[in-house]
């Protein structure tokens, strides 16, 4: 039981860090936010995504490739 609490707690504050990190990375220019959102959209075209998943399955996938990218997620993309 120990080691459950143990690992929730640092699973908790691992995601504080990240967010903390988070708000000193710099935002991602337009211009690649947009590129990033065709791409993802034709991925999930190829992954056959249904419509009801499409929007959250594009903005994971623009998230993942800013956050490796060492940008700001998005909330949203337009």
């Amino acid at each position: 039981m120990k080691t459950l609490s143990a690992v929730i707690t640092l699973s908790a504050l691992m995601n504080f860090a990240a967010f903390a990190d988070e708000s000193t990375l710099p935002p991602a220019p337009a211009n690649d936010i947009a590129q990033l959102t065709e791409v993802c959209q034709q991925m999930a075209s190829e992954d056959q995504v249904e419509n009801a998943e499409l929007k959250q399955y594009v903005l994971d996938c623009v998230n993942d490739q800013l956050t490796e990218m060492g940008y700001q997620t998005v909330k949203e993309l337009n």
